[in-house]
């Protein structure tokens, strides 16, 4: 225990998710264009807002549907997600033709129900760039996502996200701040750099507290008294940074410090 509160808050033996890729610090220069086949109208409407806030979307929920999209002429997207299931009985290896048909250059990668290492692999020795499941972590999918992107364009970007002059490496898990004559790097707990790096992703939105209970902290239960006390460890370690960690209702975000 810290302070009378759980360890698990602060630190997480679990291993961090290690991304071996070009991550993103400053976006393509036009919004990447998703082509997304899915059948199931729940899962869209799950996964659509995650996915608009860094993509165009644009959704078939069928076989014809794809293959109308893609016909000769037509523009190609920056990447296609294929559901491996489809309710009219077809499987993602059909939709997978469709795309070898269409003659495309994109990235063509699988976001499925199914983590089975058996269709991870027949999908990925079929020549699939990545295999996604829609029960994983949303900023993983995301991650992998862009990165597919980055290889075919052979874009070579920073590794990291960044606001203000503070930098966060997800490859190397590290922390670092630009100051008017140096660079400090500041030292964050897994569960602190993961907790930080959900907010800069949605900055300038905030980001709801049951979702980082979940997805951070993984505790059943979260006393707002242990929150607070969380975000004051935080704000400490960031105080000469020109944001603040703030909680307002159910919601914690960025907000700008007054000059």
């Amino acid at each position: 225990m810290e302070g009378g509160l759980p360890d698990s808050l602060f630190f997480d033996l679990t291993p961090f998710p290690i991304y071996p890729d070009n991550l993103e610090v400053v976006s393509l220069k036009k919004t990447p264009q998703i082509l997304w086949l899915e059948d199931h109208p729940t899962t869209v409407k799950l996964l659509r807002e995650e996915f608009e806030r860094h993509f165009g979307l644009e959704v078939v929920s069928s076989l014809e549907g794809l293959r109308e999209r893609l016909k000769p002429g037509s523009t190609e997207p920056d990447a296609v997600l294929l559901d491996m299931e489809l309710a009219d009985g077809f499987h993602g290896t059909d939709a997978l033709k469709i795309c070898r048909e269409a003659g495309l250059r994109c990235p063509v990668l699988v976001l499925s129900n199914d983590e089975s290492l058996k269709s991870r692999i027949q999908m990925l020795s079929f020549g699939i760039d990545d295999y996604l499941w829609k029960a994983m972590d949303p900023e993983e999918m995301l991650l992998r996502i862009r990165n597919a992107i980055h290889r075919h364009a052979g874009v070579q970007e920073p590794v990291g996200f960044e606001l203000e002059g503070l930098h966060l490496d997800p490859v190397q898990v590290t922390v670092h701040l630009l100051m008017e004559t140096r660079t400090r790097e500041i030292l964050f707990s897994k569960i602190e750099f993961h907790f930080l790096m959900k907010l800069l992703r949605r900055h300038p939105e905030p980001v709801e507290v049951e979702r980082l209970r979940t997805e951070v902290w993984k505790l059943p239960v979260l006393e707002h008294g242990t929150i607070n006390t969380f975000i004051w460890k935080m704000n400490k370690k960031l105080e000469d940074w020109g944001y603040r960690i703030s909680k307002s209702g159910e919601k914690i975000g960025l907000l700008k410090k007054s000059p």
